[in-house]
């Protein structure tokens, strides 16, 4: 009963974060969800859940506004804002508002232009950018975790049930899996960090890092087949995968992201910091997959399902590692708080450049510094970074309790 009574503010945290990332759009947005001009209807503020705020538009007349920016100026027939009718990162140059106080109205603008949470020293609403941290936390915390799930999955599994005396491969297959890693990490991030920018290019960089993979794991079963590369090797997987997460463990991952993101072009996308976020948050989940593997290895259930002729592999996928499977959920929510205290910590110091300007949580309170009595521009963004957190790790640390009784 205690533990409920905990768990349920953390889950109503974590749904009104969700809730409010999906609806970023409806909620933030510097143009009218709906408007009426010459007896035609137009949805430009809808429009960008879908597309660019840069596409043009086929009416010449909206695009014009487009182009000019003239979004909060032009005499509609009839318009509809949203309730925060600025859009993240928005600097509203017609007129200017500079450093505005929470409830101040945008000079020069009808009285539904309100500064709800005020502005930074450039002019951009706050109450946007916290909305639109909100997306870019919700992103971070599932799709790094997500990376960081399927990585830490694989090797913890790999480790757990294995051992150093299970895990075996053909010296074909090995020769082409190991020299496999390094190129495809390469030409699936490293040069294609530019397009990575783009709508889809984290997953398409996925995809041919997959594929490279599974190219080389092709010419190794080939190998494989010839004398020289049949010969069967014992690898120690929990020595050498214990050992890796021991040395990515050693150095803080903020530091190596820095030095990393530091190498790429300064105005990287939100993806590459997610993509380096969720490279380097495996390890805890690797190590609470193989502590529970090592524990369901040895059971009966195991054994008798071996007994039956059963593969190694199945045994693992369909015995073995669904009991894993509470290890994981904590090990996603804890890995969510921490990466989401990454990406803020990131786009504090700097890095996304002008894109993430005003959009992140991070980003406010890197704004904050101009101007250290201008609450308005800290104390949301921090007070939000605390809440999810704190929501994330009691959440973690409840089904850790659960998982003891």
């Amino acid at each position: 009963m205690a533990n409920k009574k905990r768990l349920s503010p953390a889950i109503l945290v974590i749904a009104a974060l969700l809730l409010v990332a999906l609806a970023r759009d409806f909620l933030a947005n510097g143009r009218p969800l709906y408007c009426r001009i010459g007896g035609h209807t137009y949805w430009p503020g809808l429009r960008t859940v879908w597309l660019s705020p840069d596409y043009p538009f086929s009416d010449p007349l909206m695009d014009s506004i487009r182009i000019n920016d003239l979004w909060k100026t032009f005499q509609y027939d009839a318009a509809v804002f949203a309730p925060i009718p600025f859009s993240p990162g928005e600097i509203v140059r017609r007129p200017p508002a500079e450093l505005a106080r929470p409830g101040a109205l945008h000079p020069g603008l009808p009285g539904h232009f309100r500064h709800w949470l005020g502005t930074d020293d450039r002019g951009r609403d706050v109450a946007a950018g916290m909305v639109s941290g909100a997306r870019i936390a919700v992103l971070t915390g599932t799709i790094a975790m997500m990376m960081a799930l399927g990585i830490g999955l694989l090797l913890g599994a790999l480790a757990g049930f294995y051992a150093d005396d299970r895990l075996r491969i053909r010296r074909g297959r090995l020769w082409m899996i190991v020299p496999a890693l390094p190129v495809a990490w390469f030409y699936a991030f490293i040069a294609r960090q530019y397009a990575m920018q783009e709508t889809g290019g984290l997953l398409a960089s996925l995809g041919i890092f997959a594929g490279i993979i599974l190219i080389f794991n092709a010419l190794g079963w080939l190998v494989s087949k010839m004398p020289i590369g049949s010969k069967w090797i014992v690898l120690p997987a929990d020595l050498l995968i214990m050992r890796l997460a021991e040395i990515f463990n050693s150095i803080p991952k903020l530091i190596i992201i820095i030095v990393v993101a530091a190498l790429m072009p300064r105005d990287q996308s939100i993806w590459l910091i997610i993509v380096l976020i969720g490279a380097m948050g495996w390890t805890g989940v690797a190590r609470m997959v193989r502590g529970d593997l090592l524990r369901v290895r040895e059971m009966e259930y195991v054994t008798a399902a071996r007994a039956l002729g059963f593969s190694e592999l199945r045994v693992l996928i369909r015995h073995a590692l669904p009991n894993s499977l509470r290890a994981t959920l904590i090990a996603f929510a804890i890995g969510g708080a921490e990466a989401i205290l990454l990406e803020s910590a990131l786009t504090f110091l700097g890095f996304g450049g002008d894109e993430m300007r005003g959009k992140s949580w991070g980003s406010l309170l890197n704004s904050s510094r101009a101007f250290p009595l201008a609450w308005w521009i800290s104390l949301p963004p921090g007070m939000a970074i605390c809440i999810i957190v704190l929501s994330l790790n009691v959440i973690g640390e409840t089904l850790s309790g659960q998982k003891k009784n």
